[in-house]
């Protein structure tokens, strides 16, 4: 049986490391929503997480927040179920051909 997929210790190294990355990422883009922090506000009432210095500042954190959490996952899925794809397909065809005999 043909192997599709072997590993090497460059790319098992290379995973180890991007996992390490993202868990080492996730927490420290998180830092703020992690320490606890209020305000009071001038009509009294308590607030948690609710005053921005600027509306810029608001506007940039939520635009961070979308790409990181959102976008870039999905980039990385879709690439990585592409390739599988590519790989399986090709391997199915090859796998084909040979049983047909038409394989060169």
């Amino acid at each position: 049986m043909k192997r599709v997929f072997r590993l090497d210790l460059c790319v098992e190294l290379q995973a180890v490391m991007t996992m390490a990355v993202t868990w080492i990422i996730g927490p420290a883009y998180n830092i703020a929503y992690m320490t606890p922090s209020s305000a009071i506000l001038p009509n009294g009432y308590c607030s948690v997480f609710s005053e921005w210095p600027d509306s810029v500042t608001q506007s940039i954190v939520g635009v961070l927040t979308i790409v990181i959490q959102f976008v870039l996952p999905l980039i990385m899925l879709v690439y990585g179920y592409s390739r599988m794809a590519i790989v399986l397909h090709r391997v199915v065809t090859e796998t084909a051909a040979r049983s047909t005999g038409r394989y060169s």
